[in-house]
């Protein structure tokens, strides 16, 4: 007798219920997407133990008609699809069949539905794979799903769930992320017969974010909402003061599906590049909403991964939705919108600098963007009257304005400043941005620093040193780069701290050599704190920030001003 035989069908359906359900938060996962596609307005989840005794999903969905009732207990039993070709068209949460018959495998369940027509509803109890009982019942439109002693036929599942309370951790954290992407739909989350989560179901994702994070986070979120071609991006995205060192606040969802996505979370990085800092990571809550056929989801079991057919244009859409709110928010009191074309013309100017798409003379989009505008700078330049208060700490620049009081970062703006402005030079491949110096300086380096210069002078004169080796270690520099408050910079001293700052082993949040090496330039060059400024360089300064589409950070996500309501102060 030979060794292979066929699996019974409850270990089959114990096997593919290890891979759908891992702890109870996927039990969870399951049920709700099943009320969300059912059409859902109220869902209400209950739960006891963390999910070990008790997860109860209530929802007022369309219901299960009496004769799907069995079948559904079935695995790869489904309404959404028919055959392999509808997947590229679908948009329900759920369509493979697993969910139900992988809880049923292990586990007791009671379900109670009823469809509008039905002046009945029906209750089924299954328990371990098999249907146990059928009734008829008086019950309200929609499904109730009680699922008690979860894993009770595998006690080695069992064995590795953590605490009741860490259970319960994951399945709030999945159920205030599904919130979040599914704004019409009230939700209520019950543990241990207390309310710890709802939502109102009113389509406003600043109630869910409060609800979530607090009034404080709130208060510091601009809303997304961006559309390129058949794709459209909506949600939230946090200023610099939200940024995290990890990515636990970066929520995407696809079609209201959560993902985790390689590309996406690329693509958000280089939007924040040189609006926060070192090391750290953006917050955004965003939907993409995109043709079904465009992506393929049905990668794994839990549904979280995806392939993008356009792995290129998905990048660039999403550096684009989130770019542009990020550069929309007020600054120094003006919240009017800029002209859609120019904004666009800056953002995918940076988009090309970015992703080095203009590195070549010849490429027709570097053509194209050297025949724009001078995209640092906004389309209609805007003047303000403001009252010069003073400098605190040779620091910050004090003014009012319309009743608010503003602090001035004067090394951050400047910085800012620079770095658009050298940015830019870069960019345009210009020559004529040196300042000659009377006597040639010959500065001694050391063997690293001196290699690095040889590797990088075209990247040095690009940007306006006029230099070049000048025997062993040492460099002759014969101009710098021409800037303002050069007066007040020691030429000598910002080379060497170039030097020091690109040849160390410092973390960067910049990907390649030349955005570092620019950024470096331009904190390098700009004024210090600590340097006095008269109030006629002060004005020229605040002029020339309010010139530039991104004025908000250094590039490095220092804040450039930060702003103080006169209620604020009176009541200190």
């Amino acid at each position: 007798m030979g060794n292979i035989v066929l699996l019974d069908e409850l270990t089959i359906n114990q096997i593919a219920a290890g891979e759908v359900l891992d702890r109870p938060a996927n039990a969870v996962k399951e049920l709700v997407e099943n009320s969300i596609d059912a059409g859902s307005k109220h869902i209400t989840i209950e739960i006891k133990n963390g999910g070990k005794e008790l997860i109860k999903v209530t929802d007022d969905g369309s219901g299960i008609k009496k004769d799907d009732l069995l079948i559904s207990f079935e695995r790869h039993a489904t309404s959404k699809i028919r055959k392999v070709e509808d997947l590229e068209n679908t948009y329900t949460m759920g369509f493979r069949g697993e969910a139900l018959a992988s809880i049923v495998a292990v586990s007791k369940v009671t379900m109670v539905t009823k469809t509008a027509e039905d002046e009945l509803g029906s209750k089924v109890v299954a328990e371990s794979g098999e249907v146990l009982k059928v009734e008829e019942v008086s019950c309200n439109t929609g499904t109730s799903i009680s699922v008690n002693e979860l894993f009770f036929n595998t006690p080695v599942r069992y064995k590795f769930l953590k605490q009741d309370f860490t259970e319960f951790r994951y399945i709030r954290e999945w159920v205030e992320k599904t919130a979040m992407a599914n704004l019409d739909i009230s939700f209520k989350l019950i543990n241990e017969g207390k309310i710890v989560f709802s939502s109102n179901g009113n389509g406003n994702i600043h109630d869910i974010v409060y609800a979530i994070y607090g009034k404080q986070t709130e208060e510091k979120i601009v809303d997304v909402d961006f559309k390129e071609d058949d794709i459209r991006i909506t949600g939230i995205v946090g200023n610099t003061l939200l940024a995290d060192k990890t990515r636990k606040n970066q929520i995407i969802f696809l079609n209201k599906r959560n993902i985790k996505d390689k590309i996406v979370e690329n693509a958000a990085d280089q939007a924040f590049n040189a609006n926060i800092g070192i090391g750290k990571k953006g917050f955004f809550i965003i939907n993409i909403e995109m043709p079904a056929g465009e992506y393929d989801v049905n990668v794994h079991p839990t549904k979280n991964e995806v392939r993008f057919k356009d792995e290129s244009k998905i990048y660039k859409v999403v550096y684009s939705a989130l770019k542009s709110s990020l550069l929309s928010k007020e600054f120094l009191g003006d919240n009017s919108q800029e002209q859609l074309e120019s904004k666009i013309n800056y953002i995918n100017n940076e988009f090309g600098f970015l992703t080095n798409h203009f590195g070549n003379k010849k490429d027709n989009y570097s053509e194209k963007m050297k025949a724009d505008i001078e995209l640092i700078h906004r389309e209609t330049d805007r003047k303000i009257e403001y009252k010069f208060v003073g400098i605190l700490f040779k620091t910050y620049i004090i003014i009012e304005l319309d009743n608010q009081m503003y602090l001035i970062d004067q090394h951050a703006a400047h910085e800012r400043i620079l770095y658009e402005q050298i940015r830019a030079n870069y960019k345009d491949n210009l020559k004529n941005n040196s300042q000659m110096t009377l006597i040639p300086e010959l500065i001694n380096l050391t063997h690293k620093e001196f290699e690095f210069v040889k590797e990088n002078l075209e990247l040095f004169q690009n940007i306006g040193f006029e230099l070049e080796p000048f025997g062993d270690n040492t460099v002759k520099v014969s101009g710098f780069p021409d800037i303002e408050y050069r007066k007040k910079i020691n030429n000598r001293e910002m080379f060497l701290d170039i030097l020091d700052e690109m040849t160390g082993n410092a973390k960067s949040n910049f990907k390649t050599v030349e955005e570092r090496f620019i950024a470096t330039v331009a904190c390098k060059a700009a004024v210090k704190a600590g340097m006095d400024l008269t109030a006629e360089e002060v004005d020229t300064l605040i002029q020339r920030l309010l010139k530039l589409q991104n004025p908000y950070t250094c590039p490095h996500g220092r804040p450039t001003t930060v702003k103080f309501n006169k209620n604020e102060i009176l009541s200190l």
